[in-house]
């Protein structure tokens, strides 16, 4: 039976295998070529079915141009997936491990967010979002390129077909943190109540007050995946995205989540509070 990280870690390396060869325009029939495989095969890696060789991995990265930093850590990742200690040098200016976690949510048919201090990606500003980068240390290129790629992220509520459908639980000190000034934060208010208008963006508010729940204190999003892939919960930590798959991961952050979004305010009423809460802001 598949364990439950190396899952995880299919599903990663297949999704930003798929976008690299789409990017670089390569047909499957000519990784077929490289491999000497089927096309069934490369269907089955790209779609997490089966895993992928280190040497057939190396391959493909060459055929691909990945740059050093993807090729190590792609190549940790698939070592790790086949229990073998990483070792991984992360560098560049967006770090691969970030690349991949935005390969899944591309792919991601629903995400159920939540958080105590921050907003999701898909949610922010430039100018909230640039706030937050230059407080963990970015500056000049790094920041402007890791800006750059989260505005991106949120188009997939917007512009892609089907849009990627987001419930988000947010607690209201998130809401309050006045990050960056009164007036990004209101900006920022406006945005997502703007945001709510759209039939695939739900968010409810935690009020002040409610006391603990099933996710005090913790970041997180579970997304739903097509093709009848795994689940995979991502919980956010400093050092970058942790996933997990496990059957028994996923169904309790699930039930959690339901748990969490029954405390919550309502739609409307959170609506109600954000309208509030933008007014006050000065």
């Amino acid at each position: 039976m598949t364990s439950p990280h190396r899952s995880a870690a299919r599903i990663q390396i297949g999704t930003t295998l798929r976008r690299m060869r789409e990017e670089a325009g390569v047909p499957r029939e000519k990784v077929g070529e490289v491999l000497h495989c089927t096309m069934t095969k490369i269907s089955n890696i790209e779609n997490a079915i089966s895993g992928v060789k280190q040497a057939e991995l190396e391959k493909l990265l060459d055929l691909y141009g990945a740059d050093e930093a993807t090729r190590e850590d792609l190549l940790a990742l698939n070592s790790e997936a086949h229990r073998r200690r990483p070792k991984s040098k992360i560098g560049g200016t967006i770090q691969p491990w970030l690349r991949r976690i935005l390969d899944v949510e591309a792919i991601a048919t629903e995400a159920l967010y939540s958080s105590f201090e921050l907003l999701p990606a898909v949610l922010q500003t430039e100018e909230y979002a640039r706030t937050l980068m230059t407080g963990v240390g970015l500056g000049g290129e790094a920041l402007e390129k890791n800006l750059q790629l989260r505005l991106e992220r949120r188009a997939l509520l917007t512009d892609r077909e089907p849009p990627l459908r987001l419930w988000a639980v947010i607690a209201e000190p998130a809401f309050r943190a006045n990050v960056g000034g009164p007036e990004v934060m209101r900006d920022q208010l406006k945005h997502v109540l703007a945001l709510t208008e759209l039939e695939n963006v739900v968010v409810q508010v935690m009020p002040q007050g409610a006391g603990a729940h099933a996710l005090s204190g913790t970041t997180l999003t579970l997304f739903r995946l097509p093709e009848k892939l795994p689940s995979l919960v991502s919980v956010d930590t400093p050092f970058g995205d942790h996933f997990e798959d496990g059957a028994n991961h996923v169904e309790k952050t699930s039930r959690w989540f339901d748990h969490t979004r029954a405390k919550a305010l309502g739609v409307e009423e959170s609506r109600e509070l954000l309208t509030r809460i933008t007014e006050e802001t000065t």
